[in-house]
């Protein structure tokens, strides 16, 4: 496929160094309206064009499709815009700021025909993979509470004008940025949400910035959810799926991009030896990218239904919405 990366920060690099590898893209265009010193570089070290303009980029016959690593506030509009050109997508979560928005992308997706990419990468790593396949094996019987604790100290050195620390790019402190990958593996693992309460804190950072945000969660199964995001802490990352028959616990010792490796430890009874199982670093980001560009080709299903999409973005919603109400209780 060959596509253009709108978006040419940190990871929208860090894109497009796992795009060409791959023989499934050919990488023609990295747009940016204002690109970051040395991005331009970038794209000249790996013989990708630069433009300037989404616009111009959307007019290319060439490009079959556009991935969106931009700010999160222009994710609806370009991906309209994208459809509209007739190209394939792929957005980085999340997908929109609101359940209305993600709603008119998906029509859209549908209506056009395509299949829509979503940067939800964590559910390819290793760890993920195992944990699923013990939910649908029963191994760890009826689920019944997600809990999850993922914090780090990167953005404590960014600039206080950063986008990704501005409430109207990012709001509820690191939810956007790690929290809503925990709420996609919620609704992947215990299906649609019905309840949340949420709060926000700023320990550390500056306001409006906020560097804590702690979620409780409910959903129509029954099963609740916990999860708790520190953005002033040295790396932390443990998710932990509780079911009636066993529990399995999956601790990384570094960020993704930190090459260090993940314990999956699995208990299925007071008596049973635990099992510890090592997985170090996939390119999980390849991976996704690929298995999309698989349901392109028609050749087997995208991971990620419209539901699940969906789910997750009504799940955002609430949760900012329950935070600016300190800690309301928003049905879904």
């Amino acid at each position: 496929m060959r596509v253009a990366v709108a978006g040419l920060g940190w990871w929208g690099k860090q894109i497009i160094s796992c795009l060409v590898k791959s023989p499934r893209f050919e990488v023609l265009h990295g747009v940016d309206p204002s690109p970051l010193e040395g991005a331009l570089d970038f794209l000249s070290g790996l013989g990708v064009a630069y433009a300037a303009d989404l616009d111009a980029v959307l007019a290319d016959e060439a490009v079959e499709g556009v991935i969106l690593a931009t700010p999160h506030r222009l994710h609806e509009a370009q991906c309209l815009s994208v459809l509209g050109a007739g190209k394939e997508l792929f957005c980085e979560k999340p997908l929109a700021m609101d359940a209305a928005g993600a709603a008119r992308i998906i029509a859209a997706c549908q209506q056009a025909g395509k299949v829509l990419g979503i940067g939800h990468e964590r559910r390819y790593e290793p760890g993920f993979e195992q944990v699923r396949k013990l939910l649908e094996d029963g191994t760890l019987g009826r689920p019944l509470l997600f809990e999850a604790n993922i914090s780090h100290d990167l953005f404590r050195g960014i600039d206080r004008s950063n986008w990704r620390l501005d409430p109207r790019h990012a709001p509820a402190g690191m939810m956007t940025a790690t929290g809503i990958h925990q709420t996609d593996l919620c609704v992947a693992f215990l299906g649609t949400p019905v309840e949340v309460r949420a709060q926000t804190s700023s320990l550390i950072f500056e306001p409006p910035a906020t560097d804590f945000v702690t979620v409780s969660l409910r959903f129509g199964s029954g099963a609740r959810g916990t999860i708790t995001l520190l953005s002033c802490t040295p790396y932390y990352g443990r998710v932990t799926l509780f079911g009636d028959k066993g529990w399995v616990e999956v601790a990384s010792e570094g960020n993704v991009d930190q090459g260090k490796p993940t314990l999956v430890t699995v208990c299925t009874g007071t008596n049973a030896p635990r099992t510890v199982t090592t997985h170090h670093p996939t390119d999980t980001v390849t991976a996704n990218f690929e298995a999309w560009a698989a349901a392109v080709a028609g050749e087997r299903p995208y991971r990620f239904t419209n539901a699940q999409l969906l789910d997750n973005i009504r799940l955002f919603e609430a949760i900012v919405a329950s935070a600016g109400q300190n800690g309301a209780t928003i049905p879904l």
